[in-house]
């Protein structure tokens, strides 16, 4: 229903902000460390919603680019996620370390998340990688085609890089100009991260 909203900070709380368009104050749930990014922004901000609508109550929540807010969907789609628990997962690890942890099976990194326990942080790492892997059957195969048998790390770091909602194109095409031939999954996901934030 809402795709996003462009305004300026009027209050910013610990887990929500309050965010006036065009006079009419929105409030909207965030991660505490994009709450962090935005709490003395004078300018109006761009920020991608979802609307959580329940029998009892409907609630905003946001992020600042539209891969979070993808990613954002992705976890709460996990059975026994809610909003709450997909939130903290985002304020507390970052694109990295959570792709990592997704191609790697690693789930330690998602116990360091306060709520998470080693069962739920399983759930989720095995639910978000085989749901990518069945939305993106005909892709999959068109990978095992283009990626080098040489390094079977570059499938693992895509599959995990679109959990966090970067296209299979964006991706291919970021990993074109960069020498990951030989590198792991943990630097080739790195090196295509540190390239997006050129984009």
């Amino acid at each position: 229903m809402y795709a996003y909203f462009k305004g300026k900070v009027e209050s910013i709380f610990t887990d929500k902000a309050i965010i006036d368009v065009n006079d009419i104050g929105y409030e909207i749930y965030m991660p505490e460390n994009e709450l962090a990014q935005i709490e003395n922004k004078k300018d109006d901000i761009k920020i991608y919603t979802y609307l959580q609508v329940r029998e009892d109550d409907m609630k905003l929540f946001g992020f600042l680019s539209y891969e979070n807010l993808s990613f954002f969907k992705k976890l709460i789609s996990v059975s026994g996620v809610g909003a709450k628990v997909a939130l903290s997962i985002i304020s507390n690890i970052n694109k990295s370390d959570m792709c990592v942890a997704i191609a790697t099976d690693d789930v330690e990194t998602l116990r360091s998340v306060p709520g998470i326990g080693p069962k739920m942080a399983q759930k989720i790492i095995f639910e978000l990688k085989d749901k990518i892997l069945k939305e993106e059957i005909d892709s999959v195969k068109k990978m095992n085609k283009i990626v080098p048998k040489s390094n079977p790390n570059i499938k693992e770091a895509i599959t995990a890089l679109q959990v966090l909602g970067y296209s299979e194109k964006v991706i291919k095409e970021v990993m074109d100009d960069l020498n990951i031939e030989n590198d792991s999954v943990e630097d080739i996901i790195r090196k295509v991260l540190k390239e997006m934030q050129n984009i």
